[in-house]
């Protein structure tokens, strides 16, 4: 398959575990109708709605195959994409579990009801049709995208186009932006989700694609 199996394999698995998971656990709390506890603050009023970021919103979806073909650089990086991969998909079945104890509603949804949304009313309205204003916090969106973005940093902190990587970080910083002037996300889904990648990365994440290069390592990985 011109090298692309591994990628594909990937792209699929968060599909499948990561999309169907979510899909799943949205619907439950949706149809439970109760929230735990209400986390709006006086900056979630403050943040006003911009409806054009529905756009660095949506860029969520190519962090995924961005990971897995930037992941294939060599044998070593290939390693760590399966590893990689294999984490994220373990943290979003702990992160459904918050989801489902202890979910929240994402109110919010009323400010964007109220605002003129001109050419993005579609996109909005396909959004609002999949998506219902569940699975709050942690953000998934900032857990996902931020632990993608540490991983392709990793993968090319030696490269010469170090303006691609900072290009990234800017890109990621907007998508965090926009999960709340979309109204898509609390303040503090945002916080947590940030916590909870950065705890992630240096407790679970770092150490295993460290890990992963020793002799024992690769032949298990070269056995496959």
């Amino acid at each position: 398959m011109s090298g692309l199996r591994l990628p594909i394999a990937l792209i699929m698995s968060i599909l499948i575990f990561g999309g169907l998971g979510y899909l799943a656990t949205n619907r439950f709390a949706d149809w439970r109708d109760w929230q735990a506890f209400d986390p709006t603050t006086g900056l979630d009023t403050w943040i006003p709605v911009i409806p054009w970021m529905i756009v660095p919103y949506s860029t969520l979806y190519f962090y995924y195959p961005m990971a897995a073909l930037l992941g294939m650089k060599n044998t070593k990086t290939q390693r760590e994409n399966v590893i990689f991969h294999q984490i994220v998909i373990l943290l979003a079945l702990l992160v459904y579990v918050v989801f489902i104890l202890l979910p929240v509603e994402v109110d919010l949804r009323a400010r964007v009801f109220e605002a003129e949304l001109g050419i993005w009313q579609s996109w909005y309205d396909s959004l609002y049709g999949v998506d219902t204003p569940w699975n709050a916090w942690p953000s998934l969106h900032i857990v996902q995208s931020l632990l993608a973005v540490l991983v392709v940093n990793r993968w090319y902190e030696d490269s010469e186009n170090q303006w691609l990587i900072r290009c990234l970080w800017f890109a990621w910083l907007m998508l965090t932006i926009s999960v709340m002037t979309t109204k898509q996300h609390f303040v503090w889904d945002v916080v947590t989700g940030i916590i909870v990648a950065v705890l992630t990365w240096k407790y679970w994440m770092k150490p295993s694609l460290d890990g992963c290069h020793d002799h024992d390592s690769i032949t298990r990985f070269d056995e496959l």
